[in-house]
């Protein structure tokens, strides 16, 4: 890729010495589609950073760095691999770059479908462990789905049922689960306790989904005494301070932790997914699963035991190790995705353009996640392939 990068950092200077004089010649040089996108506002004019946005060539690690502000910034001007308000669209849509498999292969990157199909001295387990509801499917869905069709047992933990404040709260404890469902230390120190309508209701989503991927989906059961008020789930109470609730030291931190590690522990899986370094694009309980997942690998010491993070392409200090090619199998796994994706009544909406650019606080769904390889970008499918890094044992 440095010949390629030197090329679009030469265009990059030029658009910032001549502006979009020559803006003509460079949608003609990337067949760019300018239905497709807004004029002076996504790429390529304007560009800023001297390479395209992350999603051009999927599957590449080209060295795309933003220090854009984010809301979920641990600090100020933190590095993350993607540009929420850039995008840009070529005629092959993404596609035409990495074309198939074997090019995949060619760059070095590990067929995991392979390893599927023909486990040998593993066992057939999978787990999986991600912050949120719709993360697994997003991330890894695909994957699960096709593990499950070959017989792997495939368990999959959510640390949050996904509480927003959306449908209210209330200071009775969940008749569904016992206890409270939503948590949070504020910036001021106040810790609230409630539960939140909304998580409950996404339990059955979660529900339907997980038939759809067919895999067990379950979040979290803790058993906590916060403020005199036993709570079972770990929602998030909007406004939270995520460092004052999930940062070192924290109660609820450690809980989690412990959990982690009880579950590797009993359920014995030989592959582990979970979510990248830099959390996709910054999300602090993202990073924070991250962090306590590769802490529980080394205190369980397996050594049958693989470890893979998600989304190699978006997390800025991860690499891509690993692939899956959705469509084999008849792509049925890619179909499994796609249908367990629409089944996010809170986030699915028909007919709506899922591609970017991407405002993160607005209310409409998450574009940057189900942007398509291969398929028009108003149908919002999923992708060809799922892409991953192999964290434990380091891969050479």
């Amino acid at each position: 890729m440095p010949r390629l990068h030197t090329i679009i950092t030469l265009v990059s200077t030029v658009l910032v010495l001549w502006g979009g004089k020559v803006h003509s010649q460079v949608d003609s040089l990337y067949r760019l589609d300018k239905s497709m996108y807004r004029p002076d506002y996504d790429l390529p004019r304007g560009i800023e950073h001297g390479t395209w946005d992350f999603d051009e060539w999927p599957g590449v690690d080209h060295p795309v760095v933003y220090k854009r502000n984010f809301m979920n910034n641990r600090f100020d001007a933190q590095r993350l691999k993607i540009d929420y308000f850039r995008s840009v669209f070529d005629s092959d849509d993404h596609e035409g770059y990495l074309k198939s498999p074997a090019e995949l292969q060619a760059r070095g990157f590990r067929d995991l479908g392979k390893l599927l199909d023909n486990p040998g001295v593993h066992r057939k387990t999978i787990v999986g462990i991600f912050a949120h509801p719709d993360d697994e499917i997003l991330l890894a869905g695909g994957l699960f789905a096709y593990a499950a069709s070959r017989g792997w047992n495939v368990w999959v933990f959510l640390v949050s049922n996904g509480a927003d404040g959306s449908k209210g709260f209330s200071d009775e404890p969940s008749s569904s689960i016992g206890g409270f469902n939503a948590i949070g230390v504020m910036a001021d120190g106040k810790v609230i306790v409630t539960t939140d309508h909304m998580a409950e209701n996404k339990l059955a989503v979660i529900k339907r989904y997980a038939r759809e991927l067919g895999i067990s989906v379950s979040v979290m059961d803790f058993s906590l005494l916060v403020e005199g008020k036993l709570v079972r789930q770990i929602g998030e109470y909007p406004g939270l301070d995520y460092v004052k609730t999930f940062g070192p030291g924290t109660r609820i931190r450690k809980a989690i932790g412990s959990e982690i590690e009880r579950l590797l522990k009993n359920e014995r899986p030989s592959l582990v997914f979970t979510h990248g370094k830099d959390g996709e694009y910054g999300n602090y309980l993202h990073q924070t699963v991250h962090d306590l997942v590769s802490n529980a690998v080394y205190k369980v010491e397996r050594k049958d035991l693989r470890v893979f993070t998600c989304f190699p392409e978006y997390n800025y200090h991860d690499h891509i190790t690993h692939f899956l090619d959705l469509e084999s199998g008849e792509g049925r796994a890619w179909q499994r995705k796609w249908n367990a994706f629409k089944s996010l009544s809170f986030l699915y909406r028909d007919g709506t353009d899922y591609d970017k650019p991407w405002d993160p606080s607005d209310d409409l769904p998450d574009g940057a996640f189900v942007k398509d390889y291969g398929y028009s970008p108003r149908e919002g499918k999923p992708p060809r392939y799922e892409f991953f890094q192999q964290i434990y044992p380091a891969s050479k």
